[in-house]
């Protein structure tokens, strides 16, 4: 059995668990792209 803090890990911000999925996104999209020098992102919302 897992315990809480497997399940809901604490992120940054005052709402952690609306940054941690954009957060992971962005560091597995950075792993796939190393030799890029810069990144330009839009959010909506």
């Amino acid at each position: 059995m897992k315990s809480l803090k497997e399940l809901f890990r604490i992120g940054n911000g005052p709402s952690s668990s609306h940054t941690i999925g954009p957060r992971k996104a962005a560091e597995i999209f950075l792993s796939r792209h190393t030799n890029a020098t810069a990144f330009e992102v839009t959010l909506y919302g």
